[in-house]
C-alpha cells in the first residue's frame, strides 16, 4: 500500500462536501474542530476535535463542516484500493458507535524519554489499512535504529525540531515537514532542539508498529575520497 497524505487549513463556517471518497480515509485533527455529519441523509453527527481520528468509510456519504471560530487544521491519510479487498471500498459506516477515536482515551506508551500515544491501533474501525500513532520525543532523545519489515510509515512534524535519518540520508524535521519510510528501510528520529518534538506517524497496512519492528545497525557513513 501507497500512503497519500493530503493537510487541510479548513476555515470558520468552511463545509466540505457531501461526497464520498471511494477509498479507506483517516482523518487527524491538529488543531480546532470539526463536525462530521454522515449516513445517506446526513443524520448522523459527530465533533472532531483536536487530537481526535476520524474514520471515513469508502462508500459512506458525508461532510465535514468547522462551526468554530478558528481554523482546524486536518490530515488525511489514504491508500490505493487493496484488490484483494475490494469488498471494502463498498463499506459504509454502520456500527452504532461513532466512527472516531478520541485522543484522551489512547493509550500512552512512555520509555527513555519517548512517549507514544497510540490513536488508531490494527483493526481499529474494522479496517486493515492504518496505524496512527503520536510521538514525542525529549530535547537531546534519539529513537534507536530499527525497521518496520510490513509496512510503510508516514511521518509529519507538528512541534519542534529534528532529524530523521533513513539509510543513509538525513533530513530535517520543522513543522508540517512529512517523511516517508519505506518498509524495511533502517532509520531512526533523534530531537536536535530545545523542546519536546511532536509527529504523527501513519502506517499502513494496519500492523501494530511496535511489534512490526526490528532493531537494525547504523548504515556505515561514506568516505568521500
Amino acid at each position: 500500500m501507497r500512503i497519500r497524505l493530503q493537510f487541510d487549513r479548513i476555515g470558520p463556517g468552511v463545509e466540505i462536501g457531501p461526497h464520498r471518497h471511494g477509498v479507506e480515509t483517516v482523518v487527524y485533527v491538529a488543531g480546532g474542530e470539526l463536525v462530521f455529519e454522515h449516513g445517506e441523509g446526513l443524520e448522523r453527527r459527530a465533533v472532531v476535535r483536536a487530537g481526535d481520528v476520524l474514520y471515513e468509510a469508502p462508500a459512506e456519504f458525508h461532510l465535514v463542516r468547522n462551526e468554530g471560530t478558528v481554523d482546524a487544521l486536518a490530515l488525511l491519510a489514504s491508500t490505493d484500493p487493496d484488490p484483494r479487498r475490494i469488498g471494502a471500498m463498498l463499506r459504509r459506516w454502520e456500527d452504532d458507535a461513532e466512527p472516531v477515536r478520541r485522543g484522551a482515551a489512547a493509550e500512552i506508551i512512555a520509555d527513555g524519554g519517548i512517549r507514544r500515544r497510540r490513536l488508531v491501533c490494527p483493526g481499529d474501525f474494522g479496517s486493515a489499512a492504518f496505524t496512527v500513532t503520536e510521538v514525542e520525543i525529549a530535547p537531546g532523545i534519539a529513537d534507536e535504529w530499527h525497521r518496520h519489515p510490513r509496512a510503510e510509515h508516514a511521518i509529519v512534524v507538528f512541534e519542534g525540531r529534528g532529524v530523521v535519518t533513513v539509510g543513509g540520508e538525513t533530513e530535517t524535521l520543522e513543522p508540517l515537514k512529512g517523511i516517508r519510510v519505506e518498509e524495511g528501510r533502517p532509520h531512526r528520529v533523534e530531537n536536535t532542539g530545545r523542546t519536546t518534538l511532536r509527529y504523527y506517524v501513519c502506517s499502513s497496512p494496519g500492523i501494530d508498529p511496535m511489534s512490526d519492528r526490528q532493531t537494525a545497525e547504523a548504515p556505515r557513513r561514506r568516505l568521500d575520497a
